[in-house]
């Protein structure tokens, strides 16, 4: 029996793509900022709290961070329909490997409702001076001191570094670009690499972060575990830190490039 194919509403569509131009912006600022880190030589990098709070620091700068909070917004709601309601795969939607993709959507998304917190935080006006590393770590130290607290931090820091895993795979495979149609770009190639450059370096990234973060509960030393900013940092203090945070961040520009210029072959099949 041939299983129905995937279908989507129009708005549907226009919210997933929407949603992962957002995010691709996001991984623009990050890499952008944190390259500006290192040429600065005084800076430390940051993640998006951090790059919001560059963004935010005009009135143009406050309209584009209103903008792109809607589009994060985009991207939560995008990552909930495929978490529960999957129209990817109909009729396959309770079998064992895409319940477990379906829980990668849902986390996702969660992880998305923090950065849209931050991006309205930024916009309200309450959100505090610093990159969003030294807050993170409090959190960290905060959870590890509950019963069971450290294992519950090593566990997400286990489960960030397998996904750190799948970057890697699909930075090295063509499942990046699966539901992407570029037969018909002459840029086919260039995407491509961006594309592969840009996952790995998620990849790299997302292990720091992960290992950080199980370091800290083993060590109960949440030194480094300030998520994406602390790892960012790490690299900058490491030897050859340059080179290191350097190569990262055009990582992750490459990895927005990548995500902006795919959206125009996304494949969508009408409802």
């Amino acid at each position: 029996m041939n299983e129905p194919a995937p279908t989507f509403r129009s708005w549907e569509r226009w919210i997933g793509h929407i949603g992962y131009i957002a995010e691709g912006i996001i991984y623009l600022l990050v890499g952008s900022f944190a390259l500006f880190a290192e040429f600065a030589r005084q800076r430390q990098p940051n993640g998006s709290t951090g790059a919001f709070a560059e963004l935010g620091a005009t009135v143009l700068g406050k309209a584009m961070l209103a903008l792109l909070a809607l589009g994060v917004a985009a991207f939560v709601l995008w990552q909930a329909i495929l978490a529960f309601v999957d129209p990817e795969h109909p009729g396959q939607r309770d079998q064992p490997r895409h319940v477990i993709v379906r829980v990668g959507h849902f986390f996702n998304g969660v992880l998305y409702c923090v950065i849209l917190g931050q991006a309205v935080w930024r916009l309200l006006g309450l959100a505090g001076k610093d990159g969003g590393e030294g807050s993170q770590a409090r959190w960290t130290l905060w959870a590890m001191k509950l019963p069971l607290g450290r294992y519950l931090v090593a566990a997400v820091g286990i489960g960030i570094a397998v996904f750190a895993l799948a970057q890697f795979y699909r930075g090295l495979t063509h499942d990046k670009i699966k539901r992407v149609d570029l037969s018909k770009t002459r840029l086919r190639i260039a995407i491509e690499a961006a594309g592969a450059y840009g996952y790995l370096s998620r990849g790299v990234l997302f292990a720091l972060v992960g290992l950080y973060l199980v370091d800290a509960a083993w060590n109960f030393d949440p030194r480094y575990s300030g998520g994406i900013a602390g790892a960012l940092t790490a690299l900058q203090n490491r030897p050859f830190g340059a080179w290191l945070l350097g190569a990262v961040a055009a990582g992750l520009i490459s990895y927005g490039v990548f995500q902006i210029s795919k959206e125009r072959y996304r494949m969508f099949r009408n409802s």
